[in-house]
């Protein structure tokens, strides 16, 4: 299978990049500035995610996307992040749609998960109030899919409370809507487990049109 991953460069990419690359994937690297060390079967570009023609561009020809872009909060205001948002996601379902790409895989954000029967996780009172502009504005995304508003194939993937570096262990648990947490209350995934989660389910397409969760 061939993929494009936008966002090869960052924590939860360069593990997407790293999976698919181990199961035989055909990888197309999209970053904005980094250089990646070469690989078999790897492609890497660079190119802005918020121009719908590059995207088109990069995506013709491909069997799947997977967007793993985040503005992050080190170098932008969770308002301004919310505006990269919007307008990568624009640009990436149109360039998406105007390549004839049906697969689309998306790495959201934890706030639209349900914390608490009736609340999700960005309108609880334990959700940092200076990530709520971002986070508010991945969970419109996440209901403009379920609108019907993007005629794509998509997943979109949404990471538990904590999600870091750590082993690659190949056991976790899969959920829809709801955060999930172990029996010791907490919520998380190292970043490798995270990556297998998102690669089976590109080739297993359980949750085509519809928001997964993986967590141990």
């Amino acid at each position: 299978m061939s993929i494009v991953v936008f966002g090869a460069s960052g924590n939860i990419g360069s593990n997407i990049r790293k999976e698919a690359l181990s199961r035989g994937h055909r990888v197309t690297a999209v970053t904005r500035s980094a250089d990646l060390d070469p690989a078999e079967r790897l492609t890497v570009l660079k190119a802005d995610i918020a121009d719908a023609g590059d995207v088109a561009k990069i995506a013709a020809g491909h069997d799947a996307v997977i967007s793993a872009y985040s503005p992050g909060l080190r170098h932008h205001s969770a308002d301004d992040a919310a505006e990269l948002i919007s307008n990568a996601h624009e640009a990436l379902f149109a360039g998406v749609k105007q390549a004839g790409v049906r697969r689309l895989i998306i790495v959201g954000g934890v706030g639209s998960l349900e914390a608490s029967p009736g609340v999700d996780v960005v309108d609880s009172d334990f959700y940092p109030a200076e990530h709520k502009a971002h986070t508010l504005r991945n969970r419109e995304i996440l209901r403009s899919l379920r609108r019907g508003d993007h005629d794509l194939d998509w997943t979109y993937v949404s990471p538990p409370l904590s999600i870091k570096a750590g082993e690659r262990a190949g056991k976790f648990r899969l959920g829809e809507d709801r955060l999930l947490r172990d029996e010791a209350g907490e919520s998380r995934i190292s970043e490798a487990d995270f990556a297998i989660a998102i690669l089976d389910e590109l080739d297993r397409g359980q949750f085509v049109r519809r928001r997964f969760t993986a967590a141990y």
